[in-house]
C-alpha cells in the first residue's frame, strides 16, 4: 500500500495477523517496591513466630490435628473465654458514653475547656499505673480506701470492694478513665469537622433532638466509630496487666482472662502445644473483630473528605448566650474534677512516706514527704528510667524511618490493586495481633541468639508490634490527599519527592500522631517487656509490677514510681495532643 504526499512518497508493507490477542499491561517500575524491603524485614520478626505459634498448635504427637484445642474444654479456659468476652461488651459500652459525652461538649462548648485536659492525662498514664491508683481508691480498709471510707461514714459498713464480684467495679473504672478521654476526643474531632453546610440544611429543615442524631452524626461519625471501637475492643480483649495488679492473688482466677490464662500455661510448664492453642484462640477472637470493623477503615466507605482548612463554625452554629457559657463552665469543671481526682490520689499518695501511706490515706497530714520517691530510687527507678528512655526513643525511631515509606509505597507507590488489599489486610491482622501468638517462639529465638535482656532487642520488637498501627495511620493520611494534586505531582522529572511535598500538610499531623502514641506506648508497655525481656532491660512497668507484688506495704513506694512513670508521657500528650487527634483522624472525619 502506497501514499504519495507533497512530493513525498510513502509506502507501508503489511502482513498477516495470526495468533490470540495479548493484552497490554503498563510497565511498573521495581524501586518503589524497594521501599517496602524494610517493613518486610521488620515484621517477620512477628510473622515468623506467627508462623511457629499456629504449627505447634497445631502438632500432636500423631501429626497435625485439632487435638490441642481440647483444652478449651478446661473450665479455667472456658471461664477466661467468657470473662475476654464481658470485656467486649465493656469496649462497647465505653464507646456509647464516650459519645454522648462528646456530643455534650459539642452542644455545650465551653465543656471542652476544662474537660479535655482532664480527659488526656488518664490516656497518657499506663494501664499498670490505672490498676494501682483505682486499688488506692478502693482499698478495703477505711483507713486507707477514699470510697470505703465515704461509704462507711455514709451507710456504717462498706463492702469488700476488692472481693469476689465487686472486682468488676475496680477493674471498669480503671479501664474507662484510662481509654475514655481517647474516646471522647475522637468523637469531638469528627463533630467538628462536620461541615457547616450540613448542619444548616438540617436546622432550617427543623430537624432536632434524636432525629438529627439519628439523621445527621450518627452517619457521618461512621467512620469514626469503627476505628474507635475497632481500638477498644482490640484494647479489652488484650486486658492483662490491669488484672494482674488489681484483684488480689486469690480471686485471679474468676477474673481469668484468655492472656493471663496463657501465661499461667506457659510458667507451669504446660504443654507447648496446649498453650499455643490458647494464644491461637485468643487470636481468632481478636481477627474477627478486625475483619469486621476493617470495612470502616477503608478510605473509599468514608462518604465525604476531609477540609483542608478548618471550618469558620461562627457560620455553623449560634454563639452560645451567657447562660449557657456558665452553665458548660460549671458542668465541665464538675465532671473534669471527678476525672481528674485518682490523679490527684496517686500524687498526694507518693507525698507520704512508705509507712504513712500503708496505714492512712492520702488525705492524712502526717507524713508529708518525698521518702517515697527515695524509696522508689533506691529499687533502681531511676536506672530503669534511663532504660525506658533509650528502648522507647528507639523503637520510635526504627518505626518512623520503615512507616513512612511503606506507608507512601501503599498509598502512591503504584501497587496492583490485589497486592495493596492485601497487604493491608496483613497489617489490619498483625496490628491486632495478641503477643501471646509471637511472645514465647521470639523470646526462645532472642535467648538463643544471646540477646536475652537487650534494649536494642526489646526496641526491634516494639517498633515491629506498632509497624502494622503506624503503616494503617499514615496511609489513610496520604491516601486523603486530593487525587487531582497528586496526579500533577507526578508529572514532573522528581514525581517521588513531589508526591511527598504535596501531601505533607496532610500526613503530617499522623506523623505526630505515630510519633507520640508509640513513644508513649512503649513507654507504658508493661506485657511485651514481660514476656519477652530478660532482667537486664529493666524498663519502667517492671520495677512497677515489682513493687506492686506487695502493695498493702509498698503502696506509697508504687504510687511514687507510678507518678515519675506518668511524668513523660502526659506532658508528652498534653503538648502534642490537637495535632494527635488531626493526625488519628486524617482521612476519617466526615
Amino acid at each position: 500500500m502506497g501514499l504519495q504526499t507533497n512530493g513525498l512518497s510513502l509506502e507501508v508493507v503489511g502482513r498477516e495477523v495470526s495468533g490470540r490477542p495479548v493484552p497490554g499491561r503498563p510497565r511498573r517500575p521495581a524501586g518503589p517496591y524497594l521501599l517496602g524491603l524494610p517493613a518486610l524485614l521488620l515484621s517477620c520478626l512477628l510473622l515468623v513466630p506467627i508462623g511457629v505459634t499456629v504449627v505447634t498448635a497445631f502438632r500432636t504427637p500423631g501429626g497435625f490435628g485439632f487435638g490441642n484445642f481440647a483444652v478449651m474444654g478446661d473450665p479455667g479456659a472456658l471461664r477466661a473465654v467468657g470473662n475476654s468476652l464481658l470485656w467486649v461488651l465493656v469496649a462497647f459500652a465505653l464507646v456509647v458514653v464516650g459519645f454522648f459525652l462528646a456530643l455534650l461538649s459539642y452542644r455545650l462548648p465551653a465543656v471542652t475547656s476544662f474537660l479535655q485536659p482532664a480527659l488526656v492525662i488518664p490516656f497518657a498514664v499506663s494501664v499498670l499505673v490505672s490498676g494501682a491508683t483505682f486499688r488506692l481508691i478502693f482499698d478495703p480498709t477505711p483507713e486507707r480506701g477514699t470510697v470505703t471510707a465515704v461509704w462507711s461514714r455514709l451507710f456504717g459498713s462498706s463492702p469488700v470492694w476488692l472481693g469476689a464480684g465487686l472486682f468488676w467495679l475496680v477493674l471498669v473504672s480503671a479501664f474507662g478513665w484510662t481509654w475514655l478521654g481517647y474516646v471522647v476526643s475522637l468523637f469531638r474531632a469528627g463533630l467538628d469537622a462536620i461541615p457547616d453546610d450540613v448542619t444548616r440544611t438540617v436546622a432550617a429543615e427543623g430537624v432536632t433532638g434524636w432525629r438529627r442524631l439519628k439523621a445527621l452524626e450518627i452517619p457521618l461519625l461512621r467512620p469514626i466509630t469503627g476505628v474507635i471501637t475497632l481500638t477498644l475492643v482490640i484494647a479489652a480483649v488484650r486486658v492483662f496487666d490491669l488484672v494482674l495488679i488489681v484483684v488480689p492473688g486469690s480471686m485471679q482466677q474468676s477474673a481469668d482472662v484468655l492472656g493471663l490464662n496463657w501465661w499461667r500455661a506457659t510458667t507451669t510448664g504446660d504443654n507447648p502445644g496446649r498453650t499455643a492453642a490458647l494464644g491461637v484462640v485468643l487470636f481468632a477472637i481478636v481477627a474477627a473483630v478486625a475483619v469486621t470493623g476493617m470495612r470502616g477503615l477503608r478510605r473509599r466507605r468514608w462518604a465525604m473528605p476531609v477540609a483542608v482548612v478548618p471550618p469558620d463554625r461562627s457560620l455553623g452554629r449560634p454563639k452560645p448566650s451567657k447562660r449557657v457559657k456558665r452553665i458548660g463552665w460549671t458542668v465541665g469543671f464538675v465532671v473534669s474534677l471527678v476525672w481528674i481526682f485518682p490523679a490527684l490520689v496517686l500524687v498526694a499518695t507518693a507525698l507520704h512516706s512508705p509507712r504513712e501511706a500503708g496505714l492512712r490515706g492520702w488525705w492524712s497530714p502526717s507524713g508529708l514527704g518525698f521518702s517515697s520517691f527515695a524509696a522508689a530510687a533506691n529499687v533502681g527507678l531511676f536506672r530503669a528510667l534511663l532504660s525506658t528512655v533509650f528502648i522507647a526513643g528507639a523503637a520510635t525511631v526504627v518505626l518512623l524511618v520503615i512507616a513512612v515509606p511503606t506507608a507512601y509505597l501503599v498509598a502512591w507507590g503504584g501497587l496492583p490493586q490485589w497486592l495493596g488489599r492485601g497487604v493491608m489486610a496483613v497489617f489490619v491482622v498483625l496490628a491486632v495481633t495478641p503477643v501471646q501468638m509471637y511472645a514465647a517462639p521470639l523470646r526462645d529465638a532472642i535467648g538463643a541468639a544471646g540477646l536475652a535482656g537487650s534494649r536494642v532487642a526489646l526496641a526491634l520488637v516494639h517498633a515491629a508490634a506498632g509497624l502494622p498501627f503506624a503503616v494503617l495511620l499514615l496511609r489513610s493520611a496520604f491516601a486523603s490527599a486530593p487525587p487531582a494534586l497528586v496526579s500533577e505531582a507526578l508529572q514532573g522529572p522528581a514525581r517521588q519527592s513531589a508526591v511527598l511535598a504535596t501531601v505533607q500538610r496532610t500526613y503530617r499531623p499522623a506523623l505526630v500522631a505515630v510519633a507520640v502514641l508509640e513513644f508513649a506506648l512503649v513507654w507504658n508497655d508493661f506485657i511485651v517487656g514481660f514476656l519477652i525481656s530478660g532482667p537486664g532491660t529493666t524498663p519502667l512497668s517492671l520495677v512497677l509490677w515489682g513493687e506492686a507484688r506487695q502493695f498493702s506495704a509498698s503502696s506509697g513506694t508504687v504510687a511514687a514510681a507510678g507518678v515519675v512513670a506518668s511524668v513523660v508521657p502526659a506532658v508528652l500528650m498534653l503538648s502534642f495532643w490537637p495535632t494527635v487527634v488531626r493526625g488519628l483522624t486524617a482521612g476519617s472525619r466526615p
